[in-house]
């Protein structure tokens, strides 16, 4: 055998070798933290541009407003959990301004309101 098809035949090796292990990893979930996304919830995402964004997020019990940049993430509200259902259907509205106080628009718009105050 030529020296050139050996080091074809061994490369070939070493990278099928690679995509085995990195399948393997993957489809064990070797490597992944221990919270596995397990109470952290997204509740709502408001895109301010194309690089900048407003998520409000239920980890441990609270809910966070963070705001999201390319190189930053900043908290912008803490508070505790309300109990109340979010999916109750007749507190949804297809009204895209929804103004009720329960509501993300609602809750962003009296912030705002606030920190114009302060």
């Amino acid at each position: 055998m030529s020296p050139l098809v050996s080091a074809v035949l061994s490369f070939v090796f070493v990278i099928g070798l690679l995509l085995g292990t990195l399948w393997f990893v993957r489809a064990r979930g070797i490597g992944v933290g221990p919270m596995n996304g397990k109470g952290l919830r997204v509740v709502n995402s408001l895109r301010l541009s194309n690089k900048h964004r407003l998520d409000v997020v239920d980890y441990a019990g609270r809910r966070l407003l963070i705001g999201v940049a390319p190189n930053q993430i900043t908290l912008l509200d803490n508070q505790p959990q309300s109990t109340e259902s979010e999916a109750d259907p007749s507190d949804q509205s297809t009204d895209p301004q929804n103004k009720g106080a329960g509501s993300f628009a609602g809750q962003l718009r009296q912030l705002l309101d606030q920190n114009k105050g302060s």
